[in-house]
């Protein structure tokens, strides 16, 4: 059996808005949109471990203290806290990575606050770097280069601010810059190799890697022979957009092969449920996300470990349909 541990991120469960319903989808009055509200309706779902949360510079969420209390009473604990350097209007074009030397150092100044925050809290979780507004929109409107050192630079800073805290870097293809500077899993993981810090690995978004047409379970692969696959996020996509749909909601054979892949490396790490159920209940599309993971998962065991690594070394796509088809439905 695996010992995969599943939590949520807390941010796209509160209130959802797009650029069509800037007033959020969701009504404050009933749809329990606070921080504590939404931990106890994460509790009742019984199928958690964790939450993925965030620093607010007000409020329950301003205070570690108050988000341990909150946590332990619900029995679950902090899988990851990220940073806020993409939402606010001096990160429009850039944050670590930004060319205005003041916006660089406003945004480590920001995500050192993150990691003394993460240091307090319960269960020492991860600090997940997506740095959504890093990277560029036309042609010749950036030094690649410079963009790239001044990364590298301050993700090393960071790593050595506090070893303790791990840090993942999570790529993905665009948005909200047409490009991305850390567009996938293998630039996070050329990133790790320059930086070169244990504590700097790599969080893979599994909508992330169908947007950039790309394999999941490769890209664990990959990330574990170096070592370096700290955190996983999970949810569908139809592969053209980041969609952030309930999981397992397109797709079964490329997540069986995830948890295939996942059980092969020996991953005992969370795997959160990150969607914007914007017109859905979002507690039960989490719910019905974390029950389909773990139907993938056991049926790993109904095929068998060994079953699967020989199926693979065949190669032969109609033997493997053939027991996806059979074996977990039987």
């Amino acid at each position: 059996m695996s010992k995969i541990k599943y939590s949520a991120i807390i941010g796209s469960l509160g209130q959802t808005c797009d650029r069509f319903m800037k007033c959020g989808y969701k009504d404050p009055a009933v749809d329990n949109v606070e921080f504590p509200d939404v931990i106890k309706n994460l509790e009742k779902m019984k199928v958690l471990q964790g939450a993925d949360l965030y620093q607010a510079p007000t409020g329950p969420l301003s205070d570690p203290d108050v988000v341990n209390e909150i946590l332990t009473k619900s029995g679950l604990e902090a899988s990851s806290v990220l940073p806020l350097v993409f939402g606010e209007r001096r990160w429009q074009k850039g944050s670590i990575a930004a060319a205005d030397p003041e916006i660089r150092r406003q945004a480590l100044q920001l995500i050192k606050q993150n990691i003394d925050f993460n240091a307090k809290l319960v269960g020492n979780p991860s600090v997940n770097l997506w740095l959504g507004q890093d990277g560029f929109d036309y042609p010749l409107q950036t030094n690649y280069s410079k963009q790239w050192d001044s990364a590298i630079n301050n993700i090393r800073e960071l790593a050595d601010y506090n070893p303790k805290i791990r840090l993942t870097l999570e790529g993905k293809i665009r948005e909200p810059r047409n490009r991305s500077l850390i567009d996938t899993t293998v630039t996070a993981l050329m990133m790790c190799m320059e930086v070169d810090r244990p504590n700097v690995g790599v969080t893979i978004d599994t909508g992330h890697v169908f947007q950039s047409q790309q394999n999941v379970a490769q890209n664990i692969e990959l990330a574990a022979r170096y070592n370096k696959l700290f955190m996983m996020h999970a949810n569908d996509n139809f592969n053209l957009w980041d969609d952030d749909m309930i999981v397992g909601a397109l797709r079964l054979t490329e997540y069986i092969e995830m948890f295939y892949s996942l059980r092969k490396v020996g991953y005992d790490g969370f795997i959160s449920v990150d969607i914007f159920p914007y017109r859905e209940d979002q507690y039960e599309a989490t719910r019905q996300s974390v029950l389909n993971m773990q139907k993938y998962d056991a049926a790993v065991d109904r095929i068998g470990l060994s079953k699967m690594s020989e199926l693979v070394e065949e190669g032969d796509p109609c033997k493997m349909t053939q027991v996806i088809r059979e074996t977990p439905f039987r």
